[in-house]
């Protein structure tokens, strides 16, 4: 069976998607957007159809002035990330975290952490969306850029996937960055 993912309908996020990088919006404008227009769909269906973006929380790990920054290795499935470097932690949202979408956004959100990261969490903050119209991959997603400030990091649950970096400053590994991680940078840096 194919997993069952939380997305919007494209033409009610179209006002944040004209431009990419982070637009800063307020976290009650998402949470109307989710809670009136979120709807549960096949990925199958979401991955290729534009009238939907797939809401993927995108969440920056900062233990006091540094970031906890990750690349990837080459023992995971997507080849194309091979080697690339990501800001954040997250991924989608699904049906089974809830059956109601904002109520799936807020317990998905705290799954996709707990999956990938072992902290102690102290305040979380929500920035912004990442919007990237750069591919039809891209133009599926919509991300929910988050800053999670750790209180104590304990590490990443699939070290055979990602090799662990901290920095102060994450555009001195700009070129090396995949997408979403490079416009979040680019925006830290601001």
């Amino acid at each position: 069976m194919s997993e069952i993912v939380l997305v919007v309908p494209s033409r009610r996020v179209e006002q944040y998607t004209k431009e990419s990088g982070v637009i800063p919006v307020n976290w009650e404008d998402v949470e109307f957007i989710v809670r009136t227009y979120g709807t549960f769909i096949p990925r199958s269906i979401a991955e290729q159809d534009e009238n939907y973006r797939q809401i993927i929380p995108y969440v920056v790990l900062r233990q006091k002035d540094e970031y906890i920054i990750f690349k990837r290795t080459e023992n995971q499935t997507e080849a194309r990330l091979h080697n690339l470097i990501t800001l954040g932690v997250g991924g989608h949202i699904n049906m089974d975290d809830c059956d109601k979408p904002i109520c799936a956004l807020r317990h998905g959100l705290i799954r996709e952490i707990n999956e990938e990261v072992d902290i102690i969490p102290g305040n979380i903050s929500f920035v912004g969306i990442i919007n990237d119209n750069s591919s039809e991959v891209s133009r599926v997603h919509l991300g929910l850029l988050f800053i999670q400030d750790v209180i104590e990091y304990r590490g990443i649950n699939e070290k055979e996937n990602f090799v662990e970096i901290r920095t102060k400053n994450p555009m001195e590994y700009v070129d090396q960055m995949e997408g979403w991680a490079r416009l979040t940078a680019e925006y830290l840096a601001q």
